[in-house]
């Protein structure tokens, strides 16, 4: 034979394997992952050119000097993100294929295959790190390895084609690469179609210096530029339809915020301002405003109780104001022209502002919100405190004779206009804030149904993998501008219009409403069986950093800093102790009876001013009104809590996803709740409307009169209201023994914003389900809910556990307890010590 004969034979097999060397391979499989590792395609194959992408050679570094038998450099292909295939783990061996078979199959535009030795073999998909972290995740299809973590073999893989052997040679810091490694278009996963698409986002390339040695890079004009255009999957914001029933439009707004019922309420605070202008310019000059005709009767219950009764009605309206505007507030920002990027994590949709203001509305931009609730707040917290010392008795000379009177305190009074006045701006700016925007809402989102039902087709929910056991979801979610409204697919020129939140020109990352049909049939074994990992669950498990779904420490983590257990035995003690410590100074030596010495100036001065008469009026009222706020919250959590204790054991969806207590009216809570048999949220329901009594009586109940018998002045009470005091205060103490948290009342995390509840729904199959599926209004929503379906015998019964999700994996959260061809739901009940 001839040397030309033979050259070729001995290229061929002699073939240097210290360092990898690249050849190229017919594929038939499309570009998305290896079908044994992703399974996110199927395994036909393609006969578009556009099927298959080039993947990235990487350049090793030399391990010695160079030789005539080492193969030679391969010049470098398109900057294309790799991703190293399980065909390289030692584990799992390919067929050997002849060197001359590896040769001849190959040709440009395939993927490549990279050999490690005898029949070891990698291949290079391009896959960026973003997508690896959230295929699994985002979108339909089974884990790479059910049960085992496949991370490792890939970065021994990638790092035996990065490693960083000689100076001046490409070198990898991370085990998958970067867009801002290797700026090239990033190709995402569109869903299960078979193939990858370009991302709507165009990364430009930044030239590479040049490195020393023979090796040269690629110039910009040599790699393909991104055409600068929308994904063709990706969400565009449309308007309704004009006149169509099936798209009504979206302009709702609750009753209480609708403008003829915030001008009725500005018309009280008018009244109330008219009220006290009337009182100080009147007893200023006509000396006085009535005859004093001692303590008790009908003129003291007008002088001293009265104001603080009208006051109370509008206290209590003012609360159902707030809780509308929290709940409204993060979706009518979402449906406004210039939407903020944090309102779904950085707005309570629970009312705060009660005990303390609350300045989230400030600080998410959002001015005449801020203002509104700001006037809510300083109108509550002062307002009883001040009428109760309205009105003082003065002693007036006329006629040449002397006669007490009663007369109004001028400062107290215009303090009084000042802050009504204040309460009628912040309420008149709301008015302005809705008479012409649209809240984006079809109805009132009062439940976690509401809140399926505007989700449910939203392209954001990848953002929220894994956030069901994290601490605190505001932390672990980067600010992200959505859009509330009417959306269709920018590639289907005749898709359907459809309601939610989504990002504007986002990919469309949501998994097919039909995903539960096919996630069954592609993951059988795992959509059929919930693991208990008892290491995780188990009575000794103490890390605060464990994430685990099946750890009770994680589910059972989280209530509100005032409820925790210590707190609540703080709280419980002190009123108590203050209680038993009111009770015993009152009646030892008949203090309260016989009076006792102001310690203060009494007389009064040229505008009514007493300091004994202020002090003993202002400050029990204030103590009384912190103590009425301070309930507010407690009531509030245990109202918010209450569709999840009833998950927690399993319930209907009218004792679960429908409950609303949180915006109901005060009394109509305690009514819904006792119809329901929830005694405990009826009974602090009812508290924290009764106890608005304890300020009213204790701004009332004392007065500075002058004892002829002992001939000094002394603070006296009127007996009838100190008895109805100390009744209400005593309700209050016992109420404190009611809020000592159970085991179901604590949750992995905050549920006072939209993506504290969103992180438990977003893999859940209630968004493909079909009874919620694209209700049109509120009444066809409970229809559904409280209807057996026609194809079940029973109503649902809904948990909150751990569950199969749409992706074929375990979360913890909401769903349907038993649901055909899925496990049933693990719910961790009460048996477990905590």
């Amino acid at each position: 034979m001839t040397d030309q004969s033979i050259a070729p034979n001995f290229s061929l097999r002699n073939v240097n394997t210290s360092r990898p060397q690249v050849s190229r391979t017919g594929s038939r499989q499309s570009i998305a992952a290896s079908d044994d590792y992703y399974s996110f395609s199927d395994r036909s194959t393609s006969s578009s050119p556009d099927s298959h992408l080039t993947a990235m050679r990487f350049e090793t570094a030399e391990s010695h000097q160079s030789s005539q038998a080492s193969s030679p450099t391969v010049p470098r292909a398109e900057y294309l993100q790799p991703q190293v295939m399980p065909h390289s783990d030692p584990y799992h061996p390919q067929p050997h294929r002849p060197a001359q078979q590896e040769l001849e199959s190959s040709r440009p535009g395939t993927s490549s295959t990279v050999r490690f030795g005898a029949d070891r073999v990698a291949r290079l998909s391009p896959k960026s790190d973003d997508t690896v972290r959230r295929i699994a995740a985002d979108y339909a299809g089974p884990a790479p390895t059910p049960g085992l973590d496949d991370s490792p073999y890939v970065r021994f893989a990638i790092d035996q084609l990065t490693r960083d052997r000689a100076a001046g040679v490409l070198q990898r810091h991370d085990s998958i690469s970067t867009n801002q490694d290797f700026p090239n278009d990033r190709l995402v996963w569109d869903q299960g179609l078979g193939q990858f698409t370009r991302a709507r986002t165009p990364i430009r390339y930044t030239p590479t210096p040049p490195r020393p040695g023979n090796l040269t890079s690629p110039s910009p004009q040599a790699l393909p530029q991104r055409p600068d255009s929308v994904d063709p999957e990706s969400f565009l914001a449309v308007g309704p339809p004009e006149e169509s029933l099936q798209y009504p439009p979206l302009d709702y707004m609750p009753l209480v915020l609708q403008p003829w019922a915030l001008l009725c309420l500005i018309f009280c605070g008018l009244l109330m301002i008219a009220g006290v202008v009337f009182c100080n310019v009147w007893s200023s000059q006509h000396e006085g405003l009535w005859d004093y005709e001692g303590q008790g009767g009908d003129r003291y219950f007008v002088m001293q109780f009265l104001p603080q009764i009208l006051a109370a009605p509008i206290i209590i309206w003012s609360f159902v104001v707030q809780a509308a505007l929290y709940r409204i507030s993060p979706f009518a920002i979402m449906a406004s022209a210039r939407p903020r990027g944090s309102v779904l994590q950085g707005l309570s949709v629970l009312p705060k502002n009660f005990l303390l203001p609350d300045f989230s509305h400030f600080r998410s931009g959002e001015l005449l919100f801020g203002i509104s609730l700001f006037s809510i707040w300083l109108a509550n917290f002062f307002a009883i405190p001040l009428l109760s010392c309205l009105f003082q008795a003065k002693y007036y000379i006329i006629e040449g004779q002397g006669v007490w009177r009663w007369t109004s305190v001028e400062a107290v009074g215009w303090t009084l206009v000042g802050m009504y006045g204040f309460l009628a701006i912040g309420l008149v700016l709301l008015v302005v804030r809705f008479i012409r925007a649209s809240t984006g809402l079809m109805w009132d989102p009062i439940s976690l149904a509401d809140l399926i039902s505007i989700i449910q087709r939203s392209n954001i929910l990848h953002d929220y993998e894994h956030s069901e056991t994290v601490p605190s979801v505001k932390q672990s979610l980067d600010p992200r501008t959505v859009r509330l409204g009417y959306w269709k697919l920018s590639a289907k020129p005749g898709s359907d219009i459809f309601y939610g939140i989504g990002e504007v020109d986002a990919p469309n990352r949501t998994p097919s409403l039909h995903q539960t049909e096919k996630m069954r049939d592609l993951q059988p074994q795992e959509m059929t069986r919930v693991r208990f990992d008892l290491e995780h669950s188990g009575p000794f498990t103490n890390d605060s950093s464990d994430h685990h779904l099946h750890s009770p420490f994680v589910r059972h983590r989280w209530i509100p800093w005032f409820l925790r257990k210590p707190s609540v035995l703080i709280w419980t003690t002190l009123v108590f102790a203050l209680f038993v410590a009111f009770v015993v100074v009152s009646f030892v030596h008949n203090a309260i009876r016989t009076g006792f010495p102001p310690k203060l100036p009494t007389l009064p001065s040229s505008t009514a001013f007493s300091a004994s008469n202020f002090v003993y009026s202002f400050i029990p009222a204030l103590i009384g009104n912190v103590l009425f706020l301070a309930l507010q919250p407690i009531d509030m959590y245990f109202r918010a809590v209450q569709p999840f204790v009833e998950l927690s054991k399993g319930a209907s969806a009218e004792q679960s996803l429908l409950l609303a207590y949180p915006y109901s009216l005060p009394m109509q809570v305690s009514l819904q709740a006792i119809i329901n048999r929830h005694f405990r949220v009826a009974w602090l329901s009812f508290m924290s409307s009764v106890s608005i009594a304890i300020p009213i009586l204790a701004g009332g109940v004392f007065i500075a009169l002058w004892y002829p018998d002992s001939r000094d002045i002394r603070i006296s009470s009127l007996m009838p209201a100190f008895y109805a005091l100390i009744a209400f205060c005593a309700l209050y103490a016992l109420t404190f023994l009611t809020i000592w948290p159970a085991r179901c009342h604590f949750l992995p995390h905050d549920i006072t914003t939209l993506a504290d509840l969103i992180s438990f729904l977003y893999q859940s199959p209630l968004l493909a389900d079909k009874l919620l599926r694209e209700p049109r209004s509120k009444t066809d929503l409970v229809t559904r809910l409280i209807v057996t379906p026609p194809s079940e015998r029973t109503l649902p019964m809904y948990g909150f556990g751990v569950y199969i999700g749409r992706d074929g994996k375990e979360h913890l959260g909401i769903d349907r307890f038993h649901r055909p061809g899925r496990a049933d739901m693990l719910i961790m009940t009460e048996t477990t010590k905590f």
